[in-house]
C-alpha cells in the first residue's frame, strides 16, 4: 500500500509517498480502506518537529482524522461499511495518510446512508475543537456574544456556526456564507471592528487560533470577566502581555485548549454532540478543496500558506 512519511522534521518536501507492508488486523481492530483524510496545522506543527503528540518516532506517517472503508472481517462492522474516525492521534501503524489504516475498533462510527464523505472527514477535528473551546473552556452561554478570528479557517468557521446553532446573539460571519459583521482586517483592526459591530459593549467568549496582535486586541475586547479561548497560534507564536492591562483590569480570563489534551469524557461529549448537529443538517463542514494523496506536500503548502476558506482533505484512488 501507499503511504506519505515524514522521515525527518523540515518543510514540506520531507513529505515523501512510500509503499508499504499493508498492516495486518489484530485482535479488537480492524482495518480502513481510507477513502479522505483531513489535512489540519496540527499536522505542519508535527512535521517541523514543533509538536509530537502521539507521533514522535521518525519516520511517521500524519493524519488525525478522515473516512474510509471497512476492509477486515471479525467486528460488528460489515465489509464496505462507510466509517469516520473519532479520533487517530495514536494508532498503532501512523495515522491516516495512507491507503489502509489499523485503528481499534472504538475509535470509528458507521456513518449515515446518504451523507457526505468528505464533510465526515472534515468534520471532527475542527467542530470537536470548536466545541469543547466555547462550551467547556469558554463557558459559552446561549444568548452571548462570540468573536472567532479567521472565519475562514476550519475552527473559526466551526465556532461561527456552532455558535449560531446554540443561541449566539451575534458573531463575526463570513459574507461568503451570507452572514453579516465581517471585520475585514486589512481595513480595520480586530479591536475596532469588534467596537463597531457591538457598539462598544464587546464580546463574551473569543476562540482564536491566530496568536499573536490578534490575541492581545481580543484580550482588549472581551466584556469584564469574558473568555478568550487560544487554540491555535497560526499568526504568531509569541504573546506579549501587561498583565494589568490586558488580564487584571477587566478579570479576563486567557485559557489555552488542545484537543489531544482534553479529558476523554469532554472529547467523546463533543464528538457525540457534533456528530448530532452535523446528521441533523444543523452544521455544515466545508471543504475547501481535495488533492489526491500523491500530492500532500502541494496540498499542505495550501493549507499553510494559501489560506483556505474551509478545510483541505487528501483523496485516495479506488485501486
Amino acid at each position: 500500500m501507499r503511504a506519505i512519511q515524514v522521515f525527518a522534521y523540515g518543510d514540506y518536501d520531507q513529505l515523501q509517498l512510500v509503499d508499504l507492508p499493508q498492516p495486518r488486523p489484530v485482535e479488537g481492530h480492524i482495518l480502513v480502506k481510507m477513502t479522505a483524510a483531513a489535512i489540519n496545522p496540527l499536522d505542519n506543527l508535527i512535521r517541523l518537529g514543533r509538536v509530537t503528540i502521539g507521533k514522535s518516532k521518525l519516520p511517521l506517517i500524519l493524519g488525525n482524522e478522515g473516512t474510509g472503508l471497512v476492509a477486515s472481517e471479525g467486528s460488528d462492522l460489515p465489509l464496505g461499511t462507510r466509517v469516520m474516525f473519532r479520533e487517530a492521534y495514536h494508532l498503532p501503524c501512523g495515522g491516516t495518510w495512507q491507503e489502509f489504516v489499523l485503528t481499534p475498533r472504538d475509535l470509528v462510527v458507521p456513518l449515515p446512508d446518504g451523507s457526505s464523505d468528505l464533510e465526515a472527514a472534515a468534520l471532527r477535528t475542527a467542530y470537536v475543537t470548536a466545541y469543547m473551546a466555547l462550551l467547556h473552556r469558554g463557558q459559552f452561554q446561549p444568548g452571548q456574544v462570540i468573536f472567532a478570528p479567521a472565519v475562514g479557517s476550519s475552527v473559526g468557521n466551526a465556532v461561527i456556526q456552532l455558535g449560531h446553532t446554540l443561541g449566539s446573539a451575534k458573531a463575526q460571519r463570513a459574507r461568503e456564507l451570507g452572514y453579516k459583521d465581517v471585520i475585514d482586517l486589512t481595513q480595520e483592526s480586530a479591536r475596532d471592528g469588534i467596537a463597531r459591530i457591538t457598539g462598544g459593549t464587546g464580546v463574551d467568549v473569543i476562540v482564536d487560533g491566530l496568536g499573536g496582535d490578534i490575541t492581545i486586541q481580543g484580550l482588549a475586547s472581551l466584556k469584564r470577566g469574558g473568555t478568550l479561548v487560544l487554540v491555535g497560534d497560526s499568526a504568531s507564536p509569541e504573546l506579549h502581555l501587561h498583565i494589568v492591562r490586558d488580564l487584571l483590569a477587566n478579570a479576563v480570563r486567557l485559557v489555552g485548549h488542545r484537543n489531544a489534551l482534553a479529558p476523554q469524557g469532554m472529547a467523546d461529549e463533543a464528538f457525540s454532540a457534533c456528530f448530532a448537529l452535523w446528521v441533523q443538517g444543523r452544521i455544515k463542514p466545508i471543504v475547501a478543496r481535495t488533492f489526491p494523496m500523491e500530492q500532500a506536500c502541494e496540498a499542505q503548502r495550501f493549507q499553510v500558506e494559501g489560506r483556505p476558506f474551509g478545510k483541505v482533505l487528501l483523496t485516495f484512488a479506488t485501486r
